[in-house]
């Protein structure tokens, strides 16, 4: 007997497909695979955690080899991968192997967040859980944990926490960063600084190199309107469109520093260009920085890491972890 066909219900390709009966094909994300304790290739150290229960956050924790200097603690790096909100997971192959290296080469401790998905949860869904792992790792500050992490415990600077992502990820700690500049972290915690790699933002008017032709039709709009489809302003809610007219101010970004980095064919190099000079300009008193990775597509250095330019975008970021 003919296996019966699942009625589609949305597709948004490449990306996902959803069907009637709830399932969703994430269509781009790579296999899951093991946390691991030493990886042959790095000696990083990881393993799968769980921040909250309700709603379920959890999250994979990264540890360097060289870390048992009692007196010498490790910054955090809280890490949101990229996957236009709705592909890829803390647990998937690209993210696993690239935050091994990028570990070892920091010497820092790396929490790569599994948060929310699309289609089943629209944003803020993935910002709170975002918002929940700072919150977390606050009790940890002030051992005041319910569930506690031993790693961060013992070799954690809780005076080095860093924020960061790939894509829809960085526009995660965007956010974040926006967040904590009107709301306190328990204990004052604060942010140190952050990575935005490629961050997702878009608008309702293409800008610099975006063809003017299919700018309605683009992914970056299909996306944000199953992201947040009933975001007031749509495309140009300052969530995706940090620097639209009566966006909040950049200058309350809450870290001292933020390194943005930027590659040649990447679709969102000209808002990413854009949110830096606007930032420069706004009046913010920290340090920030554009990294030119070169001529690769957004995301290059998870895909082909041995590549030299991503060797070089990664050694960039790991000095950037101080």
């Amino acid at each position: 007997m003919a296996k019966e066909e699942k009625e589609i219900v949305m597709e948004l390709l490449p990306l996902i497909r959803v069907y009637k009966d709830g399932t969703v094909d994430r269509l781009l994300s790579s296999p899951n695979v093991p946390a691991s304790l030493e990886d042959p290739e790095t000696g990083v150290s990881s393993k799968d955690i769980v921040i909250a229960d309700n709603p379920l956050v959890s999250a994979r924790v990264f540890l360097p080899k060289n870390h048992n200097n009692p007196s010498h603690k490790l910054p955090i790096f809280v890490y949101f991968h990229g996957g236009a909100f709705c592909v890829e997971s803390a647990f998937s192959f690209f993210v696993h192997r690239y935050l091994n290296i990028l570990v070892s080469q920091a010497n820092v401790i790396a929490i790569s967040v599994d948060f929310r998905l699309l289609p089943h949860h629209p944003l803020p869904a993935a910002y709170e859980d975002g918002w929940t792992t700072l919150q977390w790792i606050a009790s940890h500050a002030t051992n005041n944990a319910a569930n506690p992490e031993p790693w961060l415990l013992q070799y954690a600077d809780f005076n080095k926490l860093y924020v960061g992502g790939e894509t829809s990820g960085a526009n995660i700690a965007h956010n974040l960063l926006l967040r904590a500049g009107e709301e306190s972290l328990p204990g004052g915690l604060k942010i140190f600084g952050a990575v935005l790699s490629s961050p997702f933002f878009w608008g309702s008017k293409p800008m610099g190199s975006e063809p003017v032709e299919g700018h309605e039709q683009s992914l970056a709009m299909k996306v944000w309107s199953l992201a947040c489809p009933d975001a007031p302003g749509g495309i140009d809610n300052p969530w995706i469109n940090p620097c639209v007219t009566g966006a909040p101010s950049l200058a309350t970004l809450a870290c001292s520093k933020i390194l943005i980095t930027i590659t040649g064919k990447d679709e969102f190099k000209d808002r990413n260009i854009l949110y830096h000079d606007t930032i420069k300009e706004s009046g913010w008193k920290g340090e920030v920085e554009l990294f030119d990775a070169g001529d690769e597509e957004h995301a290059f250095q998870l895909f082909k890491p041995e590549t030299d330019r991503a060797k070089a975008m990664i050694k960039h970021l790991a000095s950037f972890l101080l």
